[in-house]
């Protein structure tokens, strides 16, 4: 069958991130207590899939069909499109109901559409072998995934909800998403445009370091010593092997020096995760829990999917970007010290620092989806 044309299914990622943004946005304003009767939960969940499987997610498929394949066919084109009814779905149904008929169908129908999807993604991949043993572990742990979701029907039907395993069916969702399927399709899209070959021997070390670092997930309803070398492990190994990856990078282009850094520096901070002082802050602030979801999708896929994105972005945007960005993991990170500072809750300080993150978005998304560049064609580009 011959690969269809696909110009404008950029513009799904881009939506979404931009709503995404804005949603998060209105929960911070929400937060200061000047919207009356909000409902924070429904909100939260609309705000989180979006940004996940709208945004993260949409984008890093298309990247992959985009370089390693010969386009994207009929069949997936549709599937695609698929997802994106289920994700508009999903952005309106959780406003509304929360967790209720109409997201639980959704949600699951994305997950099969999604399997599909990806399976035809692996019988179309061309490029270089150890490039393309990421993408398909990354398909491996999309299915791996999955258990986390099928498993909470069972727990709710044991009336298991307040117990330690229904949120660990949801931490090992997000685990194998976020720290499984996503960065190893990211590494693999990022060594494909620096040229990087990886051993086996290194592929083998990023996955078995992404596993054990499920850990770190255990530790917000474990305390067993077991647990907290395992994740420590898996953090050494991740940095070691991202630390002999240094070389390699130091004759790319600026922005991928930068992202490895940023890479490089997530692994410490996993590292820093591992010692039981920095995790039990962690596990009892909830500010510190969102700084470091934000940090890993505002601070690491963001810019990613920007840079590959091909379009330019002015250097004023990135670093008034980087700077709000900043801002605001040291208002969730030390909201005291802040707040005492300016003589203002935290809660507005946090609405004024995403106010800024959310108009950078704004920019790069809304010109993008008004530029034809070349970045919205899905043919293979090497």
């Amino acid at each position: 069958m011959k690969p269809v044309t696909a110009k404008h299914l950029w513009s799904f990622p881009l939506i979404f991130g931009f709503l995404g943004g804005v949603i998060g946005l209105v929960l911070r304003y929400a937060f200061t207590g000047s919207i009356a009767n909000f409902p924070f939960k429904f909100v939260l969940h609309s705000h989180s899939h979006i940004m996940l499987l709208g945004f993260v997610f949409n984008a890093l498929i298309l990247l992959l069909f985009t370089r390693f394949t010969n386009g994207i066919d009929k069949t997936s084109y549709l599937l695609y499109l698929a997802l994106q009814v289920c994700v508009a779905i999903l952005l309106v149904g959780f406003i509304i109901q929360g967790y209720a008929l109409v997201t639980i169908t959704f949600s699951t129908l994305h997950l099969w559409i999604s399997y599909w999807l990806v399976i035809r993604l692996w019988k179309r991949l061309i490029g270089e072998k150890s490039t393309l043993t990421l993408i398909k572990v990354g398909i491996i742990f999309h299915f791996i995934s999955s258990i986390g979701p099928y498993a909470l029907g069972p727990l709710m039907a044991m009336k298991m909800q307040s117990s330690p395993w229904y949120q660990q069916a949801i931490f090992f969702y997000l685990h194998f998403q976020y720290f499984g399927s996503f960065f190893l399709w990211m590494l693999a899209i990022l060594f494909q445009k620096t040229t990087i070959t990886l051993s086996k021997k290194q592929i083998l070390s990023i996955v078995i370091a992404l596993i054990l670092l499920y850990a770190h997930s255990l530790k917000y309803s474990f305390t067993h010593v077991a647990i907290q070398i395992t994740g420590g492990i898996g953090a050494g190994i991740l940095i070691a092997a991202l630390f002999k990856l240094k070389n390699s990078f130091l004759h790319q282009k600026l922005q991928y020096q930068l992202l490895f850094w940023g890479l490089f520096s997530i692994g410490i901070l996993n590292g820093l995760g591992s010692i039981p002082y920095f995790s039990n802050m962690v596990i009892t602030n909830r500010f510190m829990l969102i700084a470091w979801l934000h940090l890993l999708f505002l601070g690491m896929y963001l810019p990613f999917i920007w840079i590959e994105l091909q379009q330019k972005i002015l250097k004023e945007v990135w670093i008034l970007y980087l700077f709000f960005l900043l801002i605001s993991e040291l208002f969730l990170v030390f909201p005291a010290f802040f707040s005492n500072l300016f003589s203002t809750s935290i809660m507005w300080l946090l609405f004024i620092a995403y106010l800024g993150v959310v108009l950078c978005i704004s920019i790069v998304h809304l010109t993008a989806l008004f530029q034809k560049n070349k970045t919205h064609e899905l043919t293979r580009t090497r």
